[in-house]
């Protein structure tokens, strides 16, 4: 019987994780914004007033936010409160800074957009021009019916942070990823995520991500307070299956389309990374997620991919710095949503698709990028592109004195980096591919790409920190997926050299490394060194279970094959590989739970199901003849 799982497998984890419809304007044909300067004065009542006017506008598009316990720093919800701002708001409507939508028009239908019409916008000046009049109240419009709490209705479980994180009332923003513990159950597939910042005030934007192995944890005991700081949330905290999952004031909160939902595996925790600014006195957070459960398994799985560069070097006084990727896709998908990211000089974030036929659509116009308001989108129709489409991303940035969003004064040079005060470019898209093969085919393709632009950005990381052994072992094992372990050899000797408490995955890479070049006995000595440094190492734990297997000692591989599963339950290859040796072992009634597991979480493998089938055979007795 063949192995369930080639030894290299194991390697990389990896890289990734309707009707069409088509967005018809071009690029070199962008119509000009319409603006409130262009509202005719026909359109506009003479004496405008809040009950009859103004109150039906904010009503609709402001007070989701501006309300008591959300996330406006003042209420709009009477006469008096938005009589009050009537110049700041026609002010920032007129600037198109409030409602905060950042798409341009016309270049993209999304779901939940908040944009004003021009008569609407000149509608606020007229009336604070004509002294802000409120007009007979018996008119107004009663206040919508807002749902307090959850807004998706009850969820079936409600996971809170533990305690709540203390904010400073000054200094600089935080970013911080907080860890939350699901209820034990099997698991279980999600349809819809709802997010409450439990602080809305000091709560500018959050992800919700699932780390199935635990590394959240670790870096959570290592930090000092609720939670552990950066923009990086760790190896094993991923969005789930293709997922956006997020949280900007004012979004409302959705299920997923019908037929994705996704798997929350047992023992899984959610890491929810918030970017927390500071409102001018102490405040304290204390955010939840109620998670909406399904009987129904996915049918369909979307895929991330994002257009980026790392090669990001803006020079002072720079105002129009341009960057640009590109990726051809190789299969027809549909597009689903966006996210489009930069910090503080990002002035204009263009993502375009162009078609096979010569023809080039908008997938998404900014042309006034803010950091501060910065979001997911998600279209109002799948948007259809055939095979041989090219994604390209177009960013712009502004490092003059001239930009108000500048961090530095004057403007010093801005490289790519993870800190706000650096720069970076990314364009994430999510897409459904036709089938599972399409998937397939979509993975291993942009997989290159991926692991390739990552080579540049570990080169230059190992350049920067050259006694990093987290940094040097992550080259490595760039070097190896490319195929290139001779150049990832020297990396990895020096990270085991400065003996780091994660040289654990070092020696693993390198004992992959004997296993290619047919140097078993090296190879069982590296893994075992990984595991004296991480007894949980699931992936070293597989290899010796594989090499124990090729070397005839099914009861020896048997023990690593469990250690693996208990480690990370969630890898379909460790349970196969157990269920495997159970069957050496003549002990097919053990076999089964593992079979079951392995296709449990790939239920569109055949091998699993076959194994399965065997196994189940050899439970059942043969009949005797007569």
């Amino acid at each position: 019987m063949k192995s369930a799982l080639p030894l290299h497998a194991l390697a990389l984890a990896s890289v990734a994780a309707a009707a069409g419809w088509l967005i018809s304007c071009r690029p070199e044909s962008r119509p000009p914004e319409t603006t409130a300067a262009t509202a005719t004065a026909e359109a506009l009542p003479a004496a405008p007033t809040f009950a009859s006017h103004i109150a039906p506008i904010v009503f609709k598009n402001c007070a989701v936010c501006h309300r008591p316990g959300e996330a406006g720093p003042f209420s709009l919800l009477t006469f008096a409160e938005v009589a009050k701002r009537s110049k700041l708001i026609a002010e920032v409507t007129a600037r198109r800074t409030m409602p905060p939508w950042l798409p341009v028009a016309g270049h993209g239908s999304f779901v939940g957009e908040r944009r004003l019409t021009a008569t609407e916008i000149a509608l606020f000046q007229r009336w604070h021009d004509q002294g802000a009049p409120e007009g007979d109240a018996a008119l107004t419009p009663s206040i919508p019916p807002f749902t307090d709490g959850w807004q998706l209705g009850l969820p079936d479980a409600v996971v809170t942070m533990p305690e709540p994180f203390a904010l400073p009332a000054d200094g600089r923003d935080v970013y911080r990823n907080f860890v939350l513990t699901v209820p034990p159950g099997p698991a279980r597939f999600v349809r819809g995520v709802e997010f409450r910042p439990g602080n809305p005030r000091a709560v500018h934007h959050a992800f919700v991500l699932v780390d199935d192995q635990g590394d959240s944890v670790t870096l959570d005991d290592a930090a000092p307070g609720p939670g552990y700081p950066g923009m990086n949330p760790g190896p094993s905290a991923r969005s789930p299956g293709g997922h956006f999952v997020s949280w900007q004031p004012g979004k409302t909160p959705s299920f997923v389309p019908e037929g994705m939902s996704w798997r929350l595996a047992p023992g899984a925790r959610l890491v929810v990374q918030m970017h927390l600014q500071p409102t001018g006195r102490p405040e304290s957070v204390q955010a939840s997620v109620g998670l909406f459960f399904t009987n129904d398994p996915p049918r369909a799985v979307p895929y991330k991919l994002v257009l980026a560069s790392s090669q990001i070097d803006v020079p002072p006084g720079t105002a129009a710095h341009v960057v640009e990727s590109s990726y051809r896709l190789p299969v027809d998908v549909h597009v689903l949503g966006l996210i489009p990211h930069a910090h503080y000089l990002g002035r204009a974030l263009h993502g375009t698709a162009e078609l096979p036929n010569g023809t080039t659509q908008w997938l998404m116009r900014i042309d006034d990028w803010d950091f501060k308001w910065q979001g997911d989108y998600r279209f109002s129709q799948p948007v259809f592109l055939p095979k041989g489409t090219v994604l390209r991303q177009h960013f712009t940035y502004d490092n003059s004195e001239a930009n108000p969003r500048n961090p530095f004064h004057p403007p010093r040079r801005i490289t790519f980096g993870p800190n706000t005060t650096d720069e970076m470019g990314e364009l994430w898209i999510q897409v459904l591919p036709a089938s599972r093969q399409d998937y397939e085919t979509l993975n291993r393709d942009y997989g290159q790409l991926a692991i390739t632009r990552r080579l540049d950005d570990m080169r230059r990381r190992v350049a920067d920190t050259p006694n990093d052994a987290v940094v040097l072992t992550e080259y490595a094992k760039t070097l190896i997926a490319l195929n290139r372990a001779p150049e990832a050899a020297p990396h990895l000797q020096r990270a085991i050299e400065l003996d780091d408490p994660n040289a654990a995955e070092a020696w693993y890479l390198q004992g992959m490394i004997d296993v290619r070049g047919g140097q078993p006995g090296s190879a069982q000595t590296a893994f075992e060194q990984a595991i004296s440094r991480q007894p949980r190492h699931f992936a070293a734990h597989n290899a010796l279970g594989m090499l124990a297997l090729r070397a005839q000692s099914p009861d020896r591989a048997l023990h690593h094959f469990q250690s693996a599963v208990e480690a990370y339950p969630e890898q379909a290859a460790t349970q196969a590989n157990l269920g495997l040796t159970y069957l050496k072992l003549g002990r097919p009634a053990e076999a089964i739970a593992p079979l079951e597991a392995a296709l449990s979480l790939e239920p569109d493998n055949p091998k699993r199901k076959e194994m399965l089938d065997q196994a189940r055979a050899a439970l059942t007795p043969t009949a005797t003849p007569p």
